[in-house]
């Protein structure tokens, strides 16, 4: 038995061929296995739409693997940081807190989505900080369904053009100091996370860390780690390996 750890998929129902990539991962777990999902799971979500064919797919992968007993964990990411409880029950899938402490490992390691370690960016720091007040996601959600998705999609582009342009790293990029301040509050030297989709594998950045296992986006490859009781493993295939 092993856990596994996958972030930044990025599902949607214009994308059917990676929603089966992730039902052709799941499939290649064995009974017993755990998975969380650190983020950014979907494109975004704003809500369960009962038009979605790409959650009612997720819906029933995640019915499926459950009834493998394999168990699926979710972690909040900056694009589908709205789910709820209900929303994971729904899903199947249950929910972690956003920073999260495993010990399936030789020792302790740090899980999170990675958004909070980009510290710099204080604009964004700062609309995460409103978002989590309660009384805004109400308001939020008395919005139409239409109008919560065109919000969205506007976030969602305005992102990419400026990831387009080139993000400053200064700004958009990890703050080692805020790497070290949560290795330390959690007793941790080994971090895994995903957001930035730069993967890669790092060592000894900053007086506490070990380890920091950095997770790539999924497109045109797939990448996972691995966390047994031997080790932890990064590992990145080209996603067409999935469907042989």
């Amino acid at each position: 038995m092993a856990l596994y750890v996958i972030a930044d998929l990025h599902l949607s129902a214009e994308n059917k061929r990676l929603c089966s990539a992730f039902a052709a991962f799941l499939n290649k777990l064995q009974k017993g296995d755990r998975l969380i999902i650190s983020g950014d799971f979907f494109n975004f979500f704003v809500g369960i739409d009962p038009s979605d064919s790409c959650q009612k797919f997720i819906k029933q992968t995640l019915l499926s693997a459950k009834q493998r007993n394999i168990d699926v964990f979710f972690q909040h990411g900056n694009r589908d940081f709205l789910i709820s409880q209900k929303d994971a029950e729904f899903f199947n899938f249950t929910l972690l807190p956003e920073i999260y402490v495993d010990e399936t490992g030789p020792e302790p390691c740090l899980i999170m989505h990675g958004d909070n370690l980009c510290s710099n960016d204080e604009k964004y720091q700062k609309f995460k900080s409103i978002t989590k007040k309660k009384w805004i996601r109400n308001l939020f959600f008395m919005l139409p369904l239409f109008i919560r998705k065109k919000i969205a999609v506007k976030l969602r582009d305005d992102s990419q053009k400026l990831t387009s342009i080139g993000r400053d790293p200064l700004i958009y990029g990890l703050v080692p100091a805020t790497i070290e301040k949560f290795l330390a509050d959690n007793n941790c030297a080994i971090i895994i996370h995903g957001h930035l989709h730069q993967y890669g594998l790092h060592y000894s950045e900053t007086p506490h860390e070990k380890q920091r296992l950095a997770l790539g986006d999924w497109g045109e490859f797939y990448s996972f780690v691995k966390i047994d009781g031997n080790g932890f493993y990064l590992l990145r295939y080209p996603i067409d390996e999935l469907f042989r």
